[in-house]
This record gives structure tokens, sequence and C-alpha cells, in this order.
């Protein structure tokens, strides 16, 4: 087998992250998308907002901040840290925000695998830092662990909704 560079081992994992919150989804076919719940006097994001903003996430710290293409994805705008779901009539359809999500990993993973070590050591684009690192290179790490934070979110709203996730 031959040795594989960085970005192709960064892609690996990010395709290995995304085909596990595939699964998930899955697991909430013919459930409310939009149900939100409440615990501890918290209120939980629904699903929908999650798949919104794992789309939102892989465009602003996969492409924004690594210089790729810009797809022009209007409602990726709606979902960013912090916002909360726009009323489900304002919300785009289902369809669309799986085929955003599904093209935006796609333009993602090939455009990662285009750029060279040195262009992940380069400030990213987006002028995010983890404490000193400002890399590219930091913002891929950042994006892979923030779609598993909120895959857990998914398996746990499977079991609010009833449904098992295994």
């Amino acid at each position: 087998m031959s040795q594989r560079n960085e970005t192709e081992v960064l892609c690996e994992v990010i395709d290995n992250t995304r085909e596990l919150t595939l699964y998930y989804l899955t697991k909430l076919k013919g459930i409310d998308i939009y149900k939100t719940f409440t615990a501890g006097g918290q209120s939980f994001n629904s699903a929908f907002w999650i798949i919104c903003h794992l789309a939102w996430a892989q465009d602003f710290l996969l492409l924004k901040a690594t210089s790729g293409p810009d797809l022009k994805i209007g409602w990726l705008r709606d979902f960013s840290i912090g916002s909360t779901l726009p009323p489900r009539e304002e919300c785009p359809p289902i369809a669309a925000v799986l085929e955003g999500m599904r093209e935006i990993h796609v333009q993602a993973v090939k455009h990662l695998k285009t750029l060279t070590g040195d262009q992940l050591n380069e400030p990213n684009a987006i002028n995010l830092k983890f404490g000193e690192d400002s890399s590219k290179r930091i913002c891929i790490h950042h994006c892979i662990r923030h779609e598993g934070v909120h895959m857990g979110h998914l398996s746990w709203l499977t079991k609010m909704h009833g449904v098992k996730p295994a």
C-alpha cells in the first residue's frame, strides 16, 4: 500500500465521520424532524436544524476557511453558530438540504485533496483561532470534532423520538 499524504488521511476521516452521520439520519426517517425536546429547562435543537447546521459547518470550516469554492447555497446563513430554527414554512425543503449537504461534502473533499502540507499550515481565511493555532489544518480538525458532537446529538434525538439508534 502506498503512503498517503496528510490531506488524504484527513479526507478519509471526514468521509468516515459523515458516513456515521448519514447512518443516524436513516434512523430519523418518518419522524417529525422539526420537533424539539426540552430537558433540565434546556431546549435541544431539532434534527432538521442539526442537519442544516452540519452542512453550514462543512461549508464554513472546510470550504470558506481553506479558500475553497463558494457554492452559493443561500439557506446556509440561517443555520450558523447560535442561530435558531426558522419557522417551518421558511425552512428549505429537506430534499434540498440533503442535496446541499451532499454537494458541500463532495466539493469540500475534492478541494481539500488539492491542498499541500504547506497550505494546511497557512492561516485560515475566516480568522478562526483555537488557542494559538489559526491554520487551515485546525479548521479541518475542528470540523471533524464538530460533526462528531452533533452526530451524538442525532443519536440522542433518535432515542427521544423512540427509535433505537442501533
